[in-house]
């Protein structure tokens, strides 16, 4: 660990590694210093000794009013496992997809569980998109691998009750949703059994068989549940509607607002008031005798063998705390903490877990703050000027050994300069370290941990007791509007490749590329170097980079010249110069209920050889809930206008070959209702509208029976796999022929899904031309529908254009091409 450079101050940069104890890791945002009776309502949770575990398969599936009542009503340690990150859905909040959804869902994951006072599980499990069947998840994903992953976190968190939110039979919808019960069902059995994955015995893991499995029955799905419960004695009813006056908030309140962070998905929740039931049905394992779930299930310390005194100690620092003078605790929390070290002679887990909590109230009653801070958001390697800066806002004798012993004053302020951030040069999300399918590659010790971010760790010792002073890398700035922000501070390479599209649609000839190279440091100097695939070659010249200011730019452009073989390929990027070498394109991630975030992906293009062809040189895009379509249109050689429905007018229309309506405008949008007559007459004057998918619900700014120019019914019909074979149901129709004749080849390769939210009734004058279907399922025919109106033309399409194009998809950018072509050059 390498010392920092002010000898008299030593902390070190440590990786979470997994134990029975050490699995809990902070979000990246710094902790929040609780008021007086949030310290005692801490106090009070170190009381209770037992654990819930609660499965669900996707971020924003977790019962938030459960899990708010079990974390702070019961007072349980509470877990939430998800077995995916989310990465296969929708965004409602940005263009973010795939990886970098899961990034974000993840972090709305990790704010919502700060809210409601629960921890946060994974397993490797890449969510896929949407599955019609557990098989088809057990299938994609290994059901052996994440069974493993459900048994290793069952065994971390050692919950007493695990309880799911699904039931595991197709009344859950998805196929995720299914898995993830069946998962939690055979999981339940296993984790206490030491010959089922023995090689986490071997990590240092224990075997743990929980007391009970339940299921959370909604009437979401049953409508009549309450009548149901009443009647069958396998049904628990809980009310979860309680108010906590410490908290000053219902548990229904705090769920609301922690259900509230899943943005990105528009799952904005009421903090509701009063009685709510929750009904819980009972699995496996032995059942309650009675009504209550945790009945005879020893929620105290008596399970914990010798732990009277603790007990008895832990009940005086709660009987004697004054609220108006939380550094009176001090003292008895010192004895307590030395009660618990006392007792813990071979490293139990829960007096380890106990023994971080006391001392995080011994921190919170000095009111003290420990900070990590850095000049900026971004420190290469090499970068100065970091300091660790500390406040002890109370009366109480508070040293930092490292500094000599340095007493920290009563409410003043002292730092100490120290060395920059150590480690990798790319701090990014762990689980996108390696490529992966549909599991994450990353070591198993890693397995289950929600994030992973290097952190500080400064001693300090509070009245005569021990303690680490835990500090995420933070850099700090004052908005002139929003105030005080923070962001984690990232370990990041000396420059960022920055190619200007990820995809390049060779449509024959020489083509050009160009890249940009960002300076993360200042007086970057070097090249920047490439890497053809087969059969293509560049000009020799030297692209010499010699950027003077960090965050300035460099721009190049190569000429890439195709051979007779010339293949599909990626084409690299890699600058070299003396301050380091970067093959990589760092991107950011910013949205307000979250910490900000960077990833990174390969500074290549992927190169595609493609015979397209499209007759639209100007096409008109109504950005929707977000996606990278536009892109897309250009590399077709067509320039886009981004169109805003609130103040285009029927003018700026009638200058467009075309108008490309984004993924769920209708339900996002909300000048839709003013502008969707404009884009009606755009297309009886002779115009082609082109809609991407909605959703029918109540968030609709216009109903789907006046989307386009005559009714249509929305459903929720999908092909979720993406091999299904078309089906051309007009096989001559222009659409399918000019200016691209397209065939089933240009159905190949496609990824995740077909398409999604199809398009069911419909006016006759709609022309469906395609139909596919799911094994073992009738076909759908509403992905492609078309009429003709006045002079133009209107395409509907749940086709998952969004996913395909920015995926490079030759066939999908063929067949888009003809969308989006006049009618009049067909």
């Amino acid at each position: 660990m390498p010392p920092f450079r002010n000898p008299g101050l030593r902390t070190a940069f440590l990786s979470f590694l997994v134990s029975a104890f050490s699995f809990q890791v902070s979000a990246q945002r710094p902790p929040e210093q609780p008021n007086a009776a949030e310290i005692l309502h801490r106090m009070q949770k170190l009381q209770v000794v037992g654990s819930v575990l609660y499965i669900v398969a996707h971020p924003d599936d977790e019962n938030t009013r459960l899990i708010a009542w079990l974390a702070n009503g019961k007072k349980v340690r509470t877990g939430n496992l998800s077995l995916t990150r989310g990465d296969g859905g929708q965004n409602l909040i940005g263009p973010e997809l795939g990886d970098a959804l899961g990034i974000i869902r993840t972090q709305e994951l990790m704010e919502a569980r700060r809210i409601d006072g629960g921890d946060q599980f994974f397993t490797r499990a890449v969510d896929f998109g949407y599955s019609k069947s557990a098989e088809e998840s057990f299938e994609k994903w290994g059901k052996q691998e994440v069974l493993s992953d459900v048994v290793r976190v069952i065994r971390m968190f050692r919950p007493d009750i695990i309880i799911t939110r699904f039931p595991p039979n197709r009344e859950a919808g998805h196929g995720h949703h299914e898995a993830s019960a069946i998962l939690a069902a055979e999981a339940f059995d296993l984790a206490g059994d030491p010959k089922a994955f023995p090689e986490q015995l071997e990590q240092g893991l224990e075997p743990w068989q929980p007391r009970r499995l339940f299921w959370n029955g909604s009437t979401w799905w049953r409508s009549d549940l309450a009548e149901i419960a009443a009647r069958e004695p396998d049904w628990f009813a809980v009310d979860v509607g309680g108010y906590d006056p410490l908290l000053g908030l219902s548990y229904t309140e705090i769920a609301g607002r922690s259900r509230s962070m899943h943005k990105s998905q528009g799952f904005g929740a009421s903090q509701s008031r009063g009685e709510l039931i929750e009904y819980l049905h009972f699995e496996k394992g032995d059942r309650p005798k009675g009504n209550d779930i945790f009945e005879g299930i020893d929620m105290t310390w008596n399970r914990v063998k010798g732990s009277e005194r603790v007990a008895s100690m832990l009940a005086e620092v709660i009987a004697s705390y004054e609220a108006e003078q939380p550094a009176d605790a001090i003292p008895l929390l010192s004895e307590l903490r030395a009660a618990l070290d006392q007792l813990n002679t071979d490293g139990d887990w829960q007096l380890e877990w106990a023994i971080r909590r006391v001392n995080d109230l011994l921190r919170a009653c000095t009111g003290l703050t420990a900070e990590y801070l850095f000049p900026a958001a971004y420190i290469p390697d090499g970068a100065q000027g970091a300091e660790v800066v500390v406040v002890n806002r109370s009366e109480a004798s508070v040293t930092v050994p490292s500094w000599n012993g340095q007493l920290l004053k009563a409410n003043a302020e002292q730092s100490s300069k120290v060395q920059p951030l150590g480690g990798k040069p790319m701090d990014a999300p762990f689980w996108l370290e390696n490529p992966h399918g549909t599991l994450f590659d990353i070591p198993s010790e890693l397995i289950g941990l929600p994030v992973l971010k290097q952190h500080a760790f400064l001693p300090l010792n509070i009245a005569g007791t021990d303690v680490v002073a835990e500090m995420p890398p933070l850099y700090k700035w004052v908005d002139r509007v929003e105030g005080e922000r923070t962001s984690p501070a990232y370990a990041v390479p000396v420059a960022s490749v920055i190619p200007k599209s990820e995809i390049l649609i060779a449509r024959g000839g020489p083509q050009n590329i160009t890249v940009e190279v960002e300076a993360l440091t200042d007086d970057l100097s070097g090249q920047l170097n490439i890497t053809l695939p087969l059969g293509w070659a560049t000009t020799k010249d030297l692209k010499a980079v010699n950027i003077a200011k960090k965050n300035d730019r460099q721009s190049f452009t190569f000429q890439l010249i195709p051979g007779e073989k010339a293949q599909a390929g990626a084409v690299r990027f890699a600058f070299v110069g003396a301050k380091g070498r970067s093959d990589r394109t760092l991107h950011e991630i910013d949205h307000p209920h979250i910490m900000p975030q960077v990833y990174y992906t390969p500074a290549e293009v992927k190169l595609v050889p493609l015979d397209v062809t499209t007759t639209a040189s100007v096409v008109g895009y109504v950005e929707g809930a977000g996606d990278a379509v536009p892109q897309a249109i250009e590399r077709l050689g067509v320039e886009v206008r981004m169109l805003d429905p609130a103040t285009t007018t029927l003018d700026d229309l009638r200058g467009l070959d075309a108008v490309v309506v984004g993924i769920r405008a209708y339900n996002t949008v909300e000048a839709m209702p003013r502008f969707n007559p404009l884009l009606m007459r755009y297309v009886e004057e002779g115009g082609t509208v082109v809609a991407q998918y909605n959703t029918r619900s109540r968030d609709m700014m216009l109903p789907d029976s006046l989307i386009g120019p005559y009714p249509f019914e929305l459903t929720r019909g999908r092909v979720t796999v993406e091999e299904a074979p078309p089906t051309f149901l007009d096989p001559k129709h222009a659409l399918l022929n000019t200016p691209n004749a397209i065939t089933t080849a240009d159905f190949e390769g496609w990824v995740q899904e077909r398409g999604l939210y199809f398009v069911g009734d419909r006016d006759p004058r709609y022309t469906a031309l395609i139909a596919w279907n799911d094994p073992g399922e009738d076909p759908l025919d509403g992905a492609l529908i078309t009429c003709e109106h006045g002079k133009g033309r209107y395409v509907y399409t749940g086709i998952s254009f969004f996913r395909e194009l920015p995926a490079g998809v030759p066939g999908a950018y063929r067949l888009f091409a003809n969308l989006i072509s006049p009618r009049a050059a067909q």
